[in-house]
């Protein structure tokens, strides 16, 4: 896990709560904040844990390598409505 999503995730929560939310110990987030990256089975799990603020491009982008992967329907068309309009 990159820098720069580290301070966005724990901006939005906090591990324990992110432990909890995918029943995985503290320590194994902590670790995933540490070094490793996050395997891939919770990288969806966590960006719905979120609302989807962290995209699963954001968290493996050599798993979802377009920023839309991984996304809800939902949400894909409303980022690309918001990205016309740029």
């Amino acid at each position: 896990m990159n820098a720069d999503l580290r301070v966005k995730l724990g901006a939005i929560t906090s591990q324990r709560s992110i432990a909890q939310g995918l029943g995985v110990t503290p320590q194994a987030v902590n670790q995933w904040f540490a070094k490793s990256v996050i395997p891939a089975r919770f990288v969806l799990k966590l960006s719905e844990l979120v609302g989807w603020a962290i995209t699963p491009h954001e968290v493996r982008p050599d798993l979802y390598p377009n920023k839309n992967d991984g996304l809800p329907d939902s949400l894909k068309r409303h980022r690309h409505t918001e990205q016309s309009e740029v």
